[in-house]
């Protein structure tokens, strides 16, 4: 399917959307909206409007009525750009962009073009680069709930 977990940050910013649109994200709002305080990232699990959207508004009522499959479901991420973009980039069809961790430390798979061919494929947040110890297989994909977790600290 693609992107798994809908939720919005209360913050809008051209870096932020820029960063939406290279995880693959495509802008469906008018330009008039470009100012307005809130992102909304989403795919719709319905095949025909399964295409990844974010949506930029002022109210939280707009883009999404009770009649909305997606209405109750979007995580808030306050203002925490960090949070909002681990969550965003949730999806099952892939592990690129992707945080992972074994319950104490953390991984995160970058996108292959990045690095060099399985070499990098893993950044922690320990090391600049993978210790000789490090094994993937120890580590699971973060749960929403884990990110919540992880990046409460980062909070503006």
């Amino acid at each position: 399917m693609g992107f798994t977990t809908p939720c919005f940050i209360r913050k809008n910013t051209p870096e932020l959307r820029k960063k939406l649109e290279e995880l693959g994200y495509v802008k469906n709002s008018p330009i008039w909206t470009d100012n307005c305080s809130i992102i909304w990232a989403y795919q719709y699990p319905v095949k025909g409007f399964d295409t990844p959207n974010y949506v930029i508004a002022n109210s939280f009522d707009i883009p999404f009525d009770k009649h909305s499959l997606l209405c109750g479901e979007f995580i808030d991420c306050g203002t925490n750009e960090e949070l909002f973009l681990a969550i965003a980039a949730l999806r099952d069809d892939t592990d690129e962009n992707q945080w992972f961790t074994d319950g104490k430390d953390w991984a995160y798979r970058l996108r292959p073009s990045y690095c060099a061919p399985c070499v990098t494929i893993y950044k922690t947040l320990a090391f600049d680069h993978i210790p000789e110890d490090f094994k993937m297989e120890n580590y699971h994909k973060a749960t929403v709930e884990e990110l919540i977790e992880h990046f409460k600290e980062k909070e503006e």
